[in-house]
This record gives C-alpha cells, sequence and structure tokens, in this order.
C-alpha cells in the first residue's frame, strides 16, 4: 500500500461570516491556522482519499462539487473521497448560516473547493510504500455529557458548573482515542487521530482551529517527522464543560458566566491531553495488514420530526426571536437556546419534509475501516457501530460527506433536552444509521 499526505491552508478572509452559534460573528483575525489535511492511498489498482477539513460543516451538494473536482483532476471514483469535518465554531460560514440570513461569498467557496481539491492532488502526489500500525488510548477528564437530569426531573443541555441542582449526567462519554500510524519508506510518517467531543471551545472572532488543531500541532513538535490528521468522531451529547471543575480548569476559562465558557487555552489543554495519549501508546502499536482498498456509499431516509399540533407557540416564540425580542420570552440561557431551537424547527418542518436523506461513508483500507455518518450522531450510536461491525479496527465519524441534524438516541426524546427538541429527526432515526452502517461495512 502506498500512502501520501498533504494539508492546505484554508483560512478566510478579514471580515468574513463565522457560523456557530445564534448571533452574527465576523472574522477579526488568526489564531490558529484553518486547514484541509488529506491522506491518499493506493494499492495498485484502486486510489482513494480522506481529507478532514476545518469547518463546521459542509451540504452534502457542496461535498458533491468538492468531490466532483478531485474526480476530474485525478481520477479517484467519488465514492472513494472521504470527507470529514472538524465541525469548529470558530471557523468560516460555509453556504448559508442556520440561525441568520447570512451567506458566505461565492469567491470563498470557490476557495475551498479548490483547497480541498488540491489538498487531494498533493497527497496522491506524495506517494511512498507504507505499513499500517494501530493502537488506542484514554482521553481523560476532557470531553464530557452535555445533557443533564435535574433534581426538578427536567433535562437541561449545559446547566453550568457547580449547578446544585444536577442529579446525574445522562450518558457517558467515549474517551477512547484511536491512532492510526502509517509508517512510510523515505517519507514523514503519517498519524490518523480519532476522537469525538464537540469543537467549541475557543468562541469569539478569531480563526482558531480548535482542539483538534492543537493536538496535532503538539504531536507534529513533539515527534519530529510526523505529519498528522484527525478525523471527528460521534459528538452529538458530548462537550469540554466539566460541571465540577478543579480549580486549575477554571481558571483557564474565560467567559464564566456564559452557558459555555471558552478559551483558548482550554483548548490547547484538550489538544495536549490528546496529544498525551496518543504519545502514551504510538511507540506499542500493532501492525495490521493493508493490502487493498474497498469502499462504498449508502444513502437513508430518516423520517422528520414534525409537530404542527405546536406551531401557534412555536411561530410565536420564533417572531419574537426574529424581531430581537427574546427577553420577552420566559426564558433565559441555554433553556432559551433550547425554545428558539425547537421553535424553528416546527415552523420550519410545517410543509414538510417527510424525511432527510443521509449519507453513510465506508472505506476499507485492509484490515482497517473507516465509517463516515452524515449530521451529528450521539456518542452511543458510535459505540454501537463500532460494537457490531465486521472490522476489529474500525474509525466511526460523524458529519462526514454531508451536515446535517443532531442524530439523538431514542431514549433522548423522553428525557428532553436541547438536541432532541432541535433535531428535525424523529425518534428511530439511531437505529436506521447503525443498521445501516453495519449493512454498508458487511458489504465490503
Amino acid at each position: 500500500m502506498k500512502t501520501g499526505f498533504s494539508k492546505v491552508c484554508i483560512n478566510p478572509p478579514y471580515g468574513a461570516p463565522m457560523v456557530g452559534y445564534y448571533e452574527a460573528r465576523f472574522v477579526k483575525g488568526i489564531e490558529q491556522n484553518l486547514y484541509a489535511r488529506a491522506v491518499a492511498f493506493d494499492d495498485g489498482c484502486k486510489k482513494a482519499v480522506v481529507i478532514a477539513v476545518d469547518v463546521i460543516g459542509l451540504t452534502l451538494d457542496f461535498c458533491n462539487m468538492a468531490k466532483d473536482a478531485i474526480a476530474a483532476s485525478t481520477g479517484i471514483e467519488k465514492d472513494a473521497i472521504f470527507i470529514n469535518f472538524s465541525h469548529t465554531h470558530t471557523g468560516p460560514l460555509v453556504g448559508e448560516d442556520f440561525a441568520s440570513e447570512t451567506k458566505s461569498s461565492d469567491a470563498y467557496n470557490d476557495f475551498l473547493i479548490t483547497g480541498i481539491r488540491d489538498a487531494a492532488i498533493y497527497a496522491l502526489d506524495d506517494l511512498c510504500e507504507s505499513r499500517f500500525e494501530v493502537g488506542d488510548a484514554e482521553a481523560k477528564n476532557i470531553s464530557f455529557i452535555r445533557r443533564y437530569r435535574m433534581k426538578d426531573g427536567g433535562v437541561v443541555t449545559n446547566p453550568g458548573a457547580y449547578n446544585e441542582n444536577i442529579d446525574h449526567p445522562l450518558g457517558t462519554p467515549d474517551e477512547t482515542v484511536k491512532l492510526v500510524k502509517i509508517v512510510r519508506d523515505g517519507s514523514d510518517d503519517i498519524f490518523i487521530i480519532n476522537f469525538g467531543t464537540h469543537a467549541d471551545a475557543v468562541g469569539g472572532e478569531y480563526i482558531n482551529s480548535d482542539y483538534m488543531g492543537y493536538a496535532c500541532s503538539t504531536l507534529e513538535k513533539a515527534i519530529p517527522g510526523i505529519n498528522c490528521i484527525f478525523l471527528l468522531g460521534p459528538q452529538g451529547d458530548v462537550n469540554h464543560i466539566n460541571i465540577n471543575p478543579t480549580k486549575g480548569e477554571w481558571n483557564i476559562l474565560e467567559d464564566k458566566e456564559a452557558v459555555c465558557p471558552h478559551s483558548v487555552r482550554h483548548s490547547q489543554h484538550m489538544g495536549r491531553v490528546i496529544a498525551g495519549a496518543v504519545l502514551s501508546v504510538c511507540s506499542v502499536t500493532e501492525e495490521i495488514n493493508a493490502d487493498r482498498i474497498s469502499y462504498g456509499v449508502k444513502e437513508v431516509q430518516l423520517p422528520s420530526y414534525r409537530e404542527n399540533d405546536k406551531l401557534d407557540e412555536a411561530r410565536r416564540i420564533w417572531t419574537l426571536h426574529e424581531s430581537g425580542k427574546d427577553d420577552e420570552l420566559p426564558y433565559k440561557g441555554m433553556e432559551l437556546t433550547t425554545v428558539i431551537a425547537e421553535a424553528k424547527r416546527i415552523v420550519g418542518l410545517e410543509n414538510g419534509p417527510e424525511s432527510f436523506p443521509f449519507l453513510i461513508s465506508a472505506l476499507r483500507i485492509g484490515e482497517l475501516v473507516f465509517a463516515g455518518i452524515g449530521g451529528e450522531p450521539f456518542t452511543e450510536i458510535g459505540v454501537r457501530i463500532s460494537d457490531a461491525s465486521p472490522f476489529k479496527n474500525t474509525i466511526v465519524c460523524c458529519l462526514t460527506n454531508n451536515s446535517g441534524s443532531y442524530i439523538p438516541t431514542k431514549s433522548a426524546y423522553d428525557e428532553g433536552g436541547y438536541e432532541a427538541r432541535a433535531s428535525v429527526l424523529m425518534p428511530g432515526g439511531d437505529d436506521i444509521i447503525v443498521e445501516g452502517v453495519v449493512e454498508l461495512l458487511k458489504t465490503l
């Protein structure tokens, strides 16, 4: 097997719109560069490429345009192109903002497609004979369930640190860091890192690729002669907020009164913890067979979550929000965000559609398989896929080849909270996704 690596800077210009919150933000500067990082594979008969892009997400149509550009320039089949998004909340808007009428420029859209295409081209130009090794470790205390049962019986997303009304978290974070180490003849090695939690630790109006960027740069400095690429795992119900932080953890956060406190220092800390996990295992990885490439994609339909019986109240809430009158609503903090998101979903789905297409992607490299899901599945969904996969070495990725809604577990709808109330998907989408991915993997 031959492999190649490249990275292309995709920073937007000063003043470009950013995306990630229910407010307009515009680029004031660059704290950490954004990249499209690519790893190319060539078994002598087939070629494939995995690309990690530092954006919050890209639509299926946008991904198809990028894939068309790559296919036209390289001859790689579109189904062999695996594009994963970092989901950074301090990156550029691409397309139309989900929470406003702001749109990205055609110039930046074209620039990004070119950057993604070029990353694939340059990775293919860097091919070297390689062998593959795998390992895993744990990154402790940087990813936390963000949905909590409160003592009054309610469910709140991000209830805040030191909140005495919290009873217990609704789930368990997956702290596993997976490493694919590609040892190359006569060139730099490649580390593929897989971990899942929301990339929302920085905040503000300065471009930053968040903790995954810091994880990659920390490793590249610690081990001369390696290049890193980070693939985001399922993270729909986890983020960086520790409800019982140590004094040190609390001190490095800045906007402590916010629903989700942020800081560059906290993002750097997360990146270093992940890098530390990789360093703890990278010398004792196990070699696996990587003799041939196979791949496939599958589209599944997830029923939409329509509640037209609640339209009148939803219209009232959404109209107040659109008019800048949130203060007239009897909610604060994350509950206000939840109510607004729920209203937006109900109003937006008044006339359908009846379902949403979700793309499932799979790329097999010998004994290793990458499984990609469009959208933001809960952590449990990724664990279920890994457990049911016919491959021992399964790298599960969210936000792959398509953005999309949260994909909660069935129990989350009964429990409540932001993700389930905001999701455009009916309960049961988790089963459709898990079954669809496992079926696709079996075809490889």
